[in-house]
Parts: structure tokens; sequence; C-alpha cells
């Protein structure tokens, strides 16, 4: 499964990944770093990823966000003051966690609130599995690109071992 996201990822020429790890994103981070296709550039905090993706986005680059719910919700003002303003596009795939399928009792406030704020933002966000990411990052990025805006993909569960 994770072969066919990175094909996929590679055929639409997005080679530029960066992120701040979760539990359920790692094996995805692992491929990416262990394949010379592609560049991941590791970051410390969301608010990071926002700032390579949008500098991806102006030079022409094409670029993969991964974090976690918490993490968008602690880096929207720097979403709002760059990607919003500047309209870049790029896609963030995003671990929502705290839904029906994770059962962590620190993670169902993340859910609530990343569905309100992202509600209230008016944000596209499109609900994915693993088995569906291989076609659904090129369709969000496609419509990322004609909105002029970034696109959210979520998974609500982690890999299946």
């Amino acid at each position: 499964m994770i072969a066919e996201i990175l094909n996929a990822l590679d055929e639409y020429d997005i080679n530029i990944v960066t992120g701040v790890p979760d539990g359920w994103l790692v094996p995805l981070i692992k491929a990416i770093s262990e394949d010379t296709r592609f560049q991941y550039i590791p970051a410390a905090r969301e608010e990071e990823c926002f700032g390579i993706a949008s500098g991806s986005a102006m030079s022409g680059q094409k670029c993969l966000v991964l974090m976690q719910n918490s993490g968008f919700l602690n880096s929207v003002g720097a979403y709002t003051t760059l990607c919003q303003k500047y309209q870049t596009p790029f896609v963030v795939l995003i671990a929502h966690r705290g839904g029906i399928n994770d059962s962590n009792g620190y993670d169902p406030n993340k859910y609530r609130s990343f569905e309100a704020i992202t509600s209230g933002m008016n944000l596209f966000v499109h609900a994915s599995s693993w088995a569906n990411l291989q076609t659904d990052i090129p369709k969000a990025y496609a419509r990322s690109i004609g909105a002029g805006e970034p696109a959210f993909v979520t998974l609500s569960e982690g890999m299946k071992p």
C-alpha cells in the first residue's frame, strides 16, 4: 500500500514532503525518507511545514505536508497569514486523531476542535483511508491548484499491520 502511495506521489510530481511525526504517519514518513525520489524535510513545528510548503509552491514545486490534527490547531495563525494570504497550493495529510478508531482518552478533544475550526474557516477537508490515498492525494492536489489554496486530506485510523 505504501509503495502505491509513493508511486502516485511521484507520478504527480509531488517530490517534496515535510512534516511533524505522528504515530499513524510513521510508516509513510519512513518510506518517503528512504526513497530517493523524494526530499523529506523534517520540521520541529507545524508552522515550519506551512512555510516550507508555501515556499515550495511559490517556486513551482509540489509539496505534501504531514501532521496530526492538533498540529494544525497549533498553527492556524501561520496558515491564515501565509497559506491563505498567498493562496499557495499544496496538500496537507492529517492524522485525524480522536475519532471512533482512536481509543486514546486524550484525543477526542483534538477531533472535535479540528472539525469545528476547519468548518468555521470554511476549509476544504476530504476524509480518506490508507487504501485510497494514492488516488485522493493527487485529486486533492489538482483541486488545490484549481482553487488556489491548500487542500486537507484526513486519515481517521492508523495503518493496519
